[in-house]
């Protein structure tokens, strides 16, 4: 598989309103198109990947998408998931449509691609995963827009395989330089943000087990089916981890100038943010 440059993750609350049911941060997401038209032209190769935020959460939450329906819940329940999966899916899909949208409208080649079909997990952990695709678009110079999105579960019939577990897997396939989290704040604090005491870290260092330098306490929206800023953490620390410190993990807020400086020159440089990286034997 070629390298590619970095992979980016619009997070569910930096181009949606999570509180309100289907409701798009069009604004954002003009923004960013235009960021990204430029580091196209620049024949930066990218991989995007979107979270759902309103879009797709509450349904999978209100048909309990994520446990599936191979159980013993017999057959109204199991039909009720089912029903729940293609609700969540027509949500989800809606939302790459949108963000798709505006990027073709800024005059970017992109293209959304779903990971239902092409995507296969067992107990929530990818066994089957489409890649190739993604290298064939950027190899004819286009630009792959993926999703978080309801996928067949060998065990439990179908999950959610959020944007973060996406990245994962793109990771140990493309070797990114780094990754980028856009999100609605600036970065990963100590505490949630709304705490008078929070404080941003500029800086996480991850050991060679998986250990962070710094402890975060962290909470979680109730309809939110993918694990919030756990997920993240964990998905970063499994980044870093798993390169060997070769992919560096940043978090900052969309469309503000950390996330320019990110992506147009691979540094925060003296902005708002978060880095996470390996901890080597130097750094002790």
């Amino acid at each position: 598989m070629m390298q590619v440059e970095c992979i980016i993750k619009l997070g569910g609350s930096a181009v949606t309103a999570k509180d309100h049911l289907e409701t798009e941060k069009l604004d954002e997401i003009r923004k960013f198109a235009e960021l990204l038209k430029l580091q196209i032209l620049s024949e930066r190769r990218i991989i995007l990947v979107h979270g759902a935020g309103s879009f797709g959460h509450f349904q999978a939450k209100e048909y309990g998408v994520a446990q599936g329906y191979h159980s013993n819940k017999g057959d109204a329940q199991n039909g009720r998931a089912k029903m729940g999966f293609c609700k969540t899916r027509v949500s989800v899909t809606k939302l790459n449509h949108i963000i798709v949208n505006e990027f073709v409208s800024q005059g970017v080649n992109a293209v959304g691609v779903s990971p239902c079909g092409g995507w296969v997990t067992d107990h929530g952990s990818v066994v089957q995963s489409d890649t190739a695709s993604i290298q064939n678009l950027l190899v004819e110079g286009y630009q792959p827009v993926m999703h978080g999105d309801c996928v067949l579960d060998r065990h439990q019939g179908c999950t959610i395989l959020s944007g973060d577990t996406i990245i994962e897997k793109l990771c140990s396939v493309f070797e990114p330089k780094r990754v980028i989290f856009l999100t609605d704040i600036d970065g990963v604090y100590d505490k949630p943000p709304s705490h008078p005491d929070a404080q941003l870290l500029p800086v996480i260092k991850v050991t060679h087990d998986g250990c962070l330098s710094v402890p975060v306490a962290t909470t979680q929206q109730a309809h939110d089916v993918t694990g919030g800023i756990l997920k993240k953490l964990s998905t970063a620390t499994s980044i870093v981890t798993e390169s060997k410190g070769f992919t560096t993990v940043f978090v900052c807020r969309i469309n503000s100038s950390a996330a320019s400086n990110l992506i147009t020159h691979g540094e925060l440089l003296g902005e708002l943010g978060t880095e996470i990286k390996m901890q080597f034997r130097e750094d002790v």
